[in-house]
Formats: C-alpha cells, structure tokens, sequence
C-alpha cells in the first residue's frame, strides 16, 4: 500500500488500541544509506531461498556484478568509479530486489511481539500495552526490540543511523518522547498532531502568497486553479494522520484557504458554487468516506477490512439502517478516551452507515465522492447554514 494508507492504518490501529485500554509503545529505525548497501552473496542467498530459478539467479548474479560510473553535470564527468553491493536506485529491478534483501528483518522485529512494518528503508515496530504499564518498562522492551534489529543489521552488513531513530510512548495522557517524524508526517507522542498541522501551514503559506502576487495577472478562476494544483495536495497528504485532531486545529486549513479567498474578495460558498473550491475540512470528510468506501469495494488494503469489518460478519445479522453494506467501528469496545474516537475515522463509520443506498451502491469511489459532492452544493445552495460540516463526525 501507498505510504498515505500505511500511516492511515497505523493511526486508526493506534487510536482503536488507546480507546479499548493499551497504549502504544514504537521503535523507528532507519537503515544508512540502505538501497547502495546490499551485499550481493546475502541477496542472491535470499532470493534463491524465496523460490528464484537457476536461470534467473544467474541472471541476477550477472545484473548485479560492479558497475563503473560516473557522474555527469552539464556535460562535465566526473572520474570513473565503481558501484557495487547495492540494488542500483533507478531501476525496474531495485524495488522488489530491496525488499526480498529486507523482508526477513521482521523476525528481529517482531521478537518482543511487536507488528513491524515497513515501506523501502523505514521500519518500524508498534507494540500494544495495558495502559497501567509503566513507560520505563515499555521503552525497556522497545530497546531489546531495537537491539534485535541492530543485530540483523550487523549480520547483513548494513547500519542504522542512531540520529534518527526513536523509542516512543503514545498516548494522549502518559505518551512519552520527542516528535517524530514518519514517512513524511510529523507525530507527536500524545497524537495532538499540532506539529504536524503546522508544519503543513509552513510548506502552504509562502505559496499561498506566491500565488496571490500573481493576481494581476491572472482572472480569479485561474488563480484558484493554481490553488488546487499546489496547495491542495500539500494540505491533504496526511489527512489519515491529522484527521482525529481537534477542530480548532483543522480549523486552521479552513482559515489559510479563507485568507485566500478573502484576497480574491470571494466567500466560501460563492467559491463552491462557482468555482468547486470546497473548504479543506469539507474535502477532508468526502475523503475520508472515499476512504471507507474503497474499503466496502474490497480496493483498499487488507488491514482495512481487519480494522472496519462489516457488520454482519461481526454479529451475523445486517444492522437496521440506511443501506445494506453497514461496516462495524468497535464504537461498542469503546471504553477510555470517547472523544478521540468520536472525531477519529471510527467516528465517520456512523456517518458513512446513514448514507442513502444509491450513494453506497456507487462502484467506483471517485463517483461515490461525486455524489457527496453534488449532495454539499445542494444543501449549501439551499443555504443552510452548516453545509460544511453536512459530512462531519467532529
């Protein structure tokens, strides 16, 4: 799965955990230089063991003998020099070769009876914990985790940089640990994700201002066109890490594209209207549920369908309600922490099951999301006056 469904998953597997009594403790290790340190006997051992055929391994063996390169910068070389042991970034074979040479990391990882995961050089380890347990105690087990794996490592000839690693302790109240960054999104210990918001209005703002310079130059369509192309994708990249934060911090995407829209002397409705410009946290619940019916399609990763089970393969029976593909948020294991589950993904479970029967019988998402599109500019044209939120667990 893309890196977006991984944190995704991981922070809905988190949130469930803290809402049902654990809390969750993590090792993140990162592999130095990982990709140009693969050394080829130990690859060929391994994918030899994974079912490859002579033919092919002799293939392999030859693909991957030492290469003389250079490096070439308008059309001045540098000196020759010779590249080997590694998977050679760049290429078709790279990917799969990487990840046959890693897949077997897990068995270090899991050792303390973690569920590791991993996408290209990040690994990481989240293990679950009764909450009563103490955070020395669970930072102890995190690091015979992280030994196990610096061991690995030491077998396969590959190092992992101390300088970005980390041992963690999340929990809203007893969470333990600095910041952390993982894959690409900013976590802090107790899930408030401030920094994370933040650091999204950092990247967003100055480009929000570059477009506005452009004004004079451009009619008001076009501008919120450039919007879309490059602001947009900056503030929605981590909407399945963000997503259970408070309001009044989501509310601070609504009011940088609010400030724009200001400038263009345009409210929020008329921008829908006329433009489709929908507010961050409008297109936050429409993605949100997109996410969910890409489960209910059987398009999403499996763990989704582990962490949002339909309710009739829970109870066995179909559960009154607006259409017939009902999904199950463990709202009844809920005991600790209701209000970070209520605004959580789980809490859009309730929505999602008092949607009509011809929006959740649509059999591709983007049409599903057109229909909750067309159904927002309606009650928005009929001016009612919390159109925004006519998707909204929060």
């Amino acid at each position: 799965m893309s890196a977006r469904d991984l944190v995704t998953a991981l922070v809905l597997s988190w949130i469930l955990a803290i809402c049902t009594g654990y809390k969750i403790a993590g090792y993140l290790g990162y592999i130095t230089g990982a990709f140009d340190r693969v050394f080829k006997d130990y690859l060929l051992a391994k994918l030899q063991a994974a079912g490859i055929g002579s033919t092919y391994l002799n293939f392999l063996d030859s693909y991957l003998q030492p290469r003389i390169a250079q490096v070439v910068v308008e059309g001045v070389a540098s000196e020759e020099f010779t590249i080997e042991n590694q998977v050679f970034q760049g290429t078709i074979l790279g990917p799969p070769l990487w990840n046959t040479f890693f897949s077997d990391v897990v068995h270090s990882a899991a050792s303390t009876g973690g569920e590791p995961s991993m996408f290209a050089d990040d690994l990481s380890v989240f293990q679950k914990f009764d909450k009563s347990e103490s955070n020395e105690e669970l930072s102890r087990v995190m690091h015979v985790c992280r030994a196990g794996v610096h061991k690995w490592g030491k077998v396969n000839r590959v190092a992992f940089d101390p300088g970005k690693e980390h041992v963690v302790v999340i929990h809203p109240i007893s969470g333990f640990g600095d910041p952390f960054k993982f894959l690409g999104c900013l976590f802090d210990c107790k899930l408030i994700m401030d920094h994370a918001i933040d650091k999204i209005l950092t990247q967003a703002r100055p480009k929000i201002t570059a477009i506005l310079r452009t004004r004079s130059h451009y009619s008001k369509k076009d501008l919120i066109s450039q919007f879309k192309t490059h602001i947009w994708g900056i503030m929605e990249t981590q909407n399945g890490a963000i997503f259970h934060s408070a309001e009044y911090l989501l509310e601070k995407l609504d009011s940088a594209q609010r400030r724009f829209l200001h400038e263009l002397d345009l409210d929020e409705a008329t921008a829908f209207m006329e433009f489709n410009f929908a507010p961050p946290s409008l297109r936050r619940d429409i993605g949100i549920l997109g996410l969910l019916q890409k489960r209910v399609l059987g398009k999403a990763h499996p763990v989704f369908q582990k962490l949002l089970p339909f309710y009739a393969d829970v109870f066995g029976n179909l559960r009154p309600g607006d259409h017939d593909r009902q999904l199950y948020g463990h709202n009844l294991d809920i005991k600790f922490q209701c209000v970070l589950y209520s605004r959580s993904i789980f809490g859009m479970v309730h929505v999602y099951n008092h949607l009509p029967q011809n929006v959740v019988n649509e059999k591709t998402v983007s049409g599903f999301q057109k229909l909750l599109t067309l159904t927002a500019r309606q009650i928005c044209q009929e001016g009612i006056q919390d159109w925004k939120k006519c998707f909204s667990c929060h």
